[in-house]
């Protein structure tokens, strides 16, 4: 399936993506602005919702506690970019998160270790990539805006 496929609508391109892709680029900020980006795994949900796993310690998970907005992008066999509020999932809201984490990855140490916290991140906003050459164009899957910043869509 590609993202140009006329006869799959952009929310059905946006699954599949989530589905098939087993890493995604988070981008978050602290407080201040401080920007930084990671690599991460991740399952999702039939609403684009995306849940990730990180360790206390590390810089994203003071930033998105400091910080709860953050984008992310997923490219796999189509380029999607989300946007959304990152929240930390608690108790047993944390067992079918864990669940899917098992069924597409295994089992992980970042699953049993007491310093690994879930995030949620109640996507609002997301994309997908059509056409990367210049002009890019793009085709909105969830909320507001111009999917084309350059008009051309």
């Amino acid at each position: 399936m590609t993202p140009d496929s006329p006869s799959v609508p952009p929310e059905k391109q946006a699954q599949q993506v989530l589905e098939t892709t087993d890493t995604c680029t988070l981008a978050t900020a602290s407080a201040d602005g401080r920007p930084e980006a990671a690599t991460v795994r991740f399952v999702a949900d039939d609403a684009l919702d995306v849940y990730i796993t990180t360790e206390s310690m590390y810089q994203k998970y003071r930033n998105m506690s400091e910080n709860p907005r953050v984008a992310l992008v997923v490219d796999g066999d189509a380029n999607l970019q989300l946007k959304g509020a990152a929240t930390e999932v608690h108790g047993e809201a944390v067992d079918p998160i864990e669940r899917r984490y098992v069924e597409k990855y295994g089992h992980s140490e970042y699953l049993t270790n007491e310093a690994s916290v879930f995030f949620e991140i109640a996507t609002d906003w997301a994309r997908l990539l059509v056409d990367g050459r210049y002009p890019p164009t793009f085709e909105m899957v969830l909320g507001d805006g111009d999917a084309d910043p350059h008009g051309t869509v």
